[in-house]
């Protein structure tokens, strides 16, 4: 499924927050045909490459392509 304009722009606030506030994010991602969460702090944006770097409970870095997103929400 793609994300229309709105979508990808309340994405890109809601991710700035949470990292200004250091909080922690569950994205809904579409892999391969897949759907599947992932919860997590972002640590770093990289809009060259389209990918969020995402550090996760396990403290590992994961790599998430921005296209690969299909929601975003606190993990409240």
């Amino acid at each position: 499924p793609s994300l229309d304009e709105q979508q990808i722009e309340e994405i890109d606030i809601l991710v700035s927050e949470a990292m200004a506030l250091n909080k922690e994010l569950k994205f809904k991602l579409f892999k391969e045909g897949v759907a599947e969460d992932l919860i997590g702090t972002v640590q770093y944006l990289n809009y060259e490459q389209h990918k969020l770097h995402v550090k996760d409970h396990h403290d590992q870095t994961v790599y998430i392509t921005m296209n690969d997103i299909i929601g975003v929400a606190y993990n409240d």
